[in-house]
């Protein structure tokens, strides 16, 4: 074998067996023989030489991370981050060994990079929104002011979404959302506990957007063909499913609970889009845009006589 597949497989079995290590586990070299189909004595060489400032032996001759190569942070928890930053399946490639060449890699010299996703700064929210965070752990019953109303709510979950931060709570028996940035005066109750509702939070649990009203619009919608691929891609709707028609355009089906929910994402992709149904909706849509041009006219006609 040339040696440098040697030197290749070398690399690959020691990268693996610092990812493990770094993921906590406890490694037996008798397993790890087996796998990568070497004998033990070249395990030992790779634990008790290669890399012995890193690894540890085990009471009962199994090999660990060594107390001084330990971070702080768990490297598993790197899943448990990109669950919650809604980003696990970013790369291709999700196992943990991958993440930590990304990380220790030098962003110079790093292949990939991540455009940063436009977002609400809540620096200024903080202390509210830690509040709120508590109050839904410990089911605490919400007073605050909300577009100038007073509001009385049940906490359930706080929600991200195309960049901003949303309450989903419970108001006069109704789940509504908030933007937490909107909200104003914000009184914890800790002396009033509720029984969150598994109905609702089954609900949240399903909902991949921030409107919640019972009734949703079930919408047909056509794509040109030259535009379809951006709709398959990635869902661009709330449960979103599609087919290709025989003139090439894609037939896509959704459910909204709002028409403004929809109208925006229509709009951006105009001309190439149209709502076949519901056809009131299409007729809305045309004389919203009817209107726009009508309040535009005479701007553009004193320009062009100035």
């Amino acid at each position: 074998m040339p040696n440098d597949d040697k030197i290749g497989q070398l690399a690959q079995r020691i990268s693996d067996i610092l990812a493990r290590l770094h993921q906590g586990d406890i490694l037996n070299k008798h397993e790890l023989a087996k796998k990568y189909c070497v004998n033990i004595r070249t395990i030992e060489r790779d634990l008790g030489t290669r890399l012995k400032e890193f690894v540890e032996k085990t009471e009962d001759d199994r090999w660990q991370l060594a107390l001084s190569a330990r971070s702080t942070i768990p490297a598993s928890h790197l899943h448990g981050y990109a669950r919650l930053a809604g980003s696990e399946h970013l790369f291709p490639d999700t196992s943990l060994g991958y993440l930590l060449e990304q990380l220790e890699t030098p962003e110079p010299r790093r292949a990939t990079h991540v455009q940063p996703t436009p977002h609400e700064d809540l620096r200024p929210h903080g202390p509210q929104f830690g509040a709120l965070q508590a109050a839904i752990e410990q089911h605490h019953e919400c007073r605050f002011t909300y577009k100038a109303k007073p509001r009385q709510a049940l906490p359930y979950r706080l929600i991200h979404k195309n960049g901003v931060w949303y309450l989903a709570a419970e108001e006069a028996g109704r789940l509504k959302n908030f933007s937490v940035a909107l909200i104003e005066d914000l009184q914890v109750n800790e002396t009033r506990h509720f029984k969150p509702k598994a109905a609702h939070q089954n609900y949240i649990n399903a909902k991949d957007d921030v409107w919640f009203t019972e009734d949703t619009t079930e919408v047909l919608l056509r794509v040109a063909p030259a535009m379809a691929h951006y709709f398959t891609r990635r869902p661009l709707l709330p449960r979103q499913q599609q087919r290709l028609d025989a003139d090439g355009s894609l037939l896509v089906t959704t459910h909204i609970n709002h028409m403004n929910q929809l109208l925006p994402v229509v709009r951006y992709w105009l001309p190439h889009v149209r709502i076949v149904q519901p056809v009131e909706w299409h007729e809305a849509l045309v004389q919203g845009l009817r209107e726009v041009v009508e309040r535009w006219e005479p701007t553009i006609h004193q320009k062009e006589s100035a």
